[in-house]
């Protein structure tokens, strides 16, 4: 649901008071919303697209629970400077890794090796749907903003209210709103991978429209409009079935979705 200021400060709160308890600082907020991360999934064709959340569900329980581990730090990267290949490299040795060796994130490297892990479970014939939700997660983090840039004062203001561009608090169940979300969509169905390089490259050109776009928001003191959240996460719907495709998943379309050849 959309929150009103009193439960943005209340939810904010309870963020702190988590990445307080698990690491001893203040953990970085949340990307795109359920309904916003579900969408993408299911305009990306992925039929389990109701488990895009889970990554998220999997952080809380680290935290309420206080345990050691958590992808936390698999969904965004610090970024004080346009992404390259290099960092791509040097992520990919932090899989793994929690907030207090790899402070500024790894998510690069995080899609990187999740796509290898759903490649290899999809071409094993196993149970692969929460190896894709976890993929089409990443996927979807890599086209906010705010998970491409430095995590200053700028991000802590703003995060929570970006987050939740897309979202409607007029629907029943947050799934209802995926549809109204899914219709506005445009992906590129001619995307195609055959290597890992050409993922890279388009990752990357991904990764940097994000940090190009959370600097000039930055510049311009404002958070995103409607048609630059459905522009961004177009781009990870496309880049996510193109995924999908490479790893040999069977995709769908969706009715309300234009995909483009």
């Amino acid at each position: 649901m959309l929150l009103n200021k009193g439960k943005k400060m209340l939810v904010a709160g309870i963020l702190a008071a988590m990445g307080t308890a698990a690491f001893g600082a203040s953990t970085p907020a949340e990307a795109w919303t359920d309904q916003t991360h579900m969408a993408i999934e299911r305009a990306a064709g992925l039929r389990s697209y109701q488990n895009a959340p889970s990554p998220d569900v999997s952080k809380t329980i680290t935290y309420v629970n206080k345990l050691k581990k958590s992808d936390g730090q698999a969904h965004f990267f610090d970024a004080s400077k346009p992404p390259t290949r290099k960092d791509v490299e040097a992520q990919l040795e932090m899989i793994g890794y929690q907030r207090d060796d790899c402070p500024d994130g790894y998510i690069l490297g995080a899609i990187i090796n999740a796509t290898r892990k759903a490649k290899s479970q999809t071409e094993q014939g196993r149970y692969d749907d929460y190896n894709y939700a976890m993929l089409g997660h990443y996927c979807g983090d890599l086209s906010m903003p705010l998970h491409m840039s430095v995590y200053d004062d700028f991000n802590r203001k703003h995060h929570l209210n970006i987050d939740q561009t897309l979202n409607n608090d007029k629907v029943k169940w947050d799934v209802d709103n995926v549809p109204n979300i899914t219709k506005r969509m445009t992906v590129d169905d001619s995307m195609h991978f055959d290597n890992e390089d050409q993922i890279i490259d388009e990752m990357l050109k991904i990764a940097n429209e994000s940090y190009n776009l959370a600097q000039t928001i930055r510049k311009e003191n404002r958070e995103l409009t409607q048609d630059e959240a459905i522009q961004r996460i177009d781009r990870s719907a496309s880049f996510f079935r193109a995924l999908m495709k490479y790893c040999g998943k069977s995709v769908v379309s969706d009715d309300l979705v234009t995909y483009t050849k």
